[in-house]
């Protein structure tokens, strides 16, 4: 059995000891002369054998083991290094061949696959519950930023007549909700045909669907819709889905202020996204009866969507196929609508004529 003149250090004082070392069938084994240093004898399993450097020519090997990760073994033999080689090849190896790397890479793997089904399939389904959980201020806060980012410097529309015909709309929709929220409507001074509801009741009409509306019931009707979002807390439903765990660590270490920073940083991202179609379903729901409780034609709900249909694959934002492009098909929510419409008429217009013509001329 061969020896090999090694250098030790325990890890515990500075002091060096020569040593001998040999190989036998379980690993290495490391003994000192008596009477130079008593109580050196260590037995390192060749599976617990580290390398402290990777090899290179000309230099000194360093092991350690991982039964005692201090200490320290130093050779300058190559042939000691050769039968190392023969003993422990898996000390050598680099990569993935290396198995530790391998079991990391497999953990790591495993740990964004785990998180990526989280984010894709719990995140989704934990929305609706913990959007429930989001303290209202919050939400608010949340809104205002969603709102400046969709703005993104267009005017405001605040005439005097149209605003305070918006008001009464607004007012005869939302009377007979139970514990309505807080809703705040505004008008944008954009020609795209389009509308949003954002987090904290903030509520966002463009221009272009004012003047491409038929009538105040068209605007009724989606003004309802967009209402129905806000019930449902759909928008703050999204808000978590978009900044997925960042928003929920938040919400259960209650730090709002990283949250309202959160969602500025995404705050574009959230508005492109597309509400579900079971969101949208509920929202239609919801629509139609705010429109029958304030005694509001739900026909008009059919004849929009209908138009819609009409105008095809159309969806470049200057007619009304921009709007609820991602929505369930148009001809499934017609269905729906005139299935439940049994209040066609209603019980007269939703503004009367000088309200709806200032309503349309909001923005001057």
């Amino acid at each position: 059995m061969t020896e090999y003149e090694a250098e030790f250090n325990d890890g515990r004082t500075a002091a060096r000891h020569h040593v001998s070392v040999t190989f036998d069938a379980h690993g290495l084994r490391l003994t000192a002369d008596p009477p130079e240093v008593e109580g050196i004898e260590r037995q390192w399993p060749y599976g617990a054998l580290r390398l402290i450097d990777p090899p290179r020519p000309e230099t000194p090997l360093r092991l350690t083991a991982s039964s005692e990760p201090d200490a320290r073994l130093r050779l300058d033999d190559p042939a000691f290094f050769a039968e190392l080689q023969h003993r422990a090849p898996h000390l050598f190896l680099s990569g993935l061949a290396r198995p530790n790397v391998r079991r990391n890479a497999a953990a790591i793997l495993a740990a964004l696959l785990l998180t990526g089904l989280f984010l894709w399939q719990g995140v989704p389904r934990l929305s609706a519950p913990l959007a429930r959980l989001v303290p209202v201020e919050w939400e608010q806060k949340i809104g205002r930023v969603v709102r400046k980012r969709l703005l993104a410097g267009a005017k405001t529309c605040e005439a005097e007549l149209g605003g305070a015909a918006l008001s009464r709309l607004t007012r005869r929709l939302t009377s007979k909700m139970e514990a309505p929220p807080k809703f705040v409507v505004t008008v944008a001074d954009r020609g795209a045909i389009n509308a949003f509801a954002m987090p904290g009741g903030n509520i966002l009409i463009f221009r272009g669907l004012l003047q491409s509306a038929e009538s105040a019931d068209e605007v009724a009707a989606v003004l309802a819709h967009e209402l129905g979002h806000v019930h449902h807390r759909h928008p703050t439903q999204m808000a978590i889905r978009s900044m997925g765990v960042g928003m929920i660590t938040d919400l259960l270490t209650g730090d709002g202020s990283a949250l309202v920073e959160l969602a500025g940083n995404v705050g574009g991202v959230l508005l492109l996204l597309s509400y579900s179609r079971d969101m949208e379903r509920q929202a239609d729901e919801f629509g139609g009866t705010l429109l029958r409780r304030a005694d509001l034609s739900t026909h008009a709900m059919v004849g929009f969507f209908d138009r819609l249909r009409g105008a095809g694959a159309k969806t470049d934002g200057n007619n009304l196929a921009g709007y609820f492009s991602s929505h369930p098909p148009l001809s499934e929510r017609i269905a729906a609508g005139a299935k439940s419409d049994g209040n066609k008429s209603g019980g007269g217009p939703a503004l009367n004529n000088d309200d709806w013509q200032a309503l349309k001329n909001i923005c001057g």
